[in-house]
């Protein structure tokens, strides 16, 4: 009886899978060097759907506000134009390419099926300092090389990357050795004082009268 169910469970997958193509593909992000915009290409695999939609301030799918998209199949130029952020496609393989903005040195993308993203930072950009920059989900790899920072996931939802430039690391670092100075003059005439504190409460060979 348990093999017939699972039978039956494969076959009803299988049916979904077939009536809703999954919009599965390979997102590679080149972030702009002014680090405003980006350039986003995707690789469908037998696909007929593809939205392109963000998250909203309450997390909610809004529809993505592009520029330059462009759409091919295996051979030729599709015109199609988004129906609030839906693309409804022929099935079959497509290439699209469009251009998003970047607000806040954040990067934030969201996907209707896992994907495979690749996101790439020219320099000065840079994700290295943890109290500067956020990557989201985590499991990413990074690898640098050739003034580009690349950063990879795997079967993802969403991407979340805020970046930084060189200079904001260098305004951090000041700003913490100006706060570490404060913190010295302030606490320095406590420590004196309680030291000189001690020292009269505590004389050598003699002891307090009770």
């Amino acid at each position: 009886m348990r093999s017939y169910t699972r039978i039956i469970a494969c076959c009803i997958a299988a049916l979904i899978l077939l009536v809703f193509p999954v919009a599965g593909g390979n997102v590679s992000v080149d972030l702009h060097e002014d680090g405003k915009a980006y350039t986003a290409t995707v690789v469908l695999n037998q696909t007929e759907r593809y939205d392109l939609v963000e998250p909203g301030m309450l997390g909610e799918r809004i529809p993505l506000d592009v520029v330059n998209l462009s759409v091919r199949n295996e051979t030729d130029p599709v015109s199609v134009t988004p129906d609030r952020g839906v693309l409804d496609l022929p099935l079959g393989n497509y290439t699209l390419q469009y251009e998003g903005r970047v607000t806040g040195n954040t990067l934030q993308m969201l996907f209707s099926s896992p994907e495979n993203v690749s996101v790439h930072l020219p320099y000065p950009f840079m994700i290295g300092n943890p109290l500067l920059t956020s990557l989201q989900p985590s499991g990413s790899t990074t690898t640098a090389g050739n003034n580009t920072t690349r950063i990879d996931w795997s079967n993802v939802r969403s991407v979340e990357l805020r970046y930084y430039e060189e200079n904001q690391e260098r305004l951090l670092y000041i700003f913490a050795q100006f706060w570490l100075i404060i913190a010295v003059v302030l606490l320095l005439p406590f420590l004196l004082s309680r030291e000189k504190k001690i020292d009269r409460e505590y004389i050598p060979g003699k002891q307090k009268k009770k």
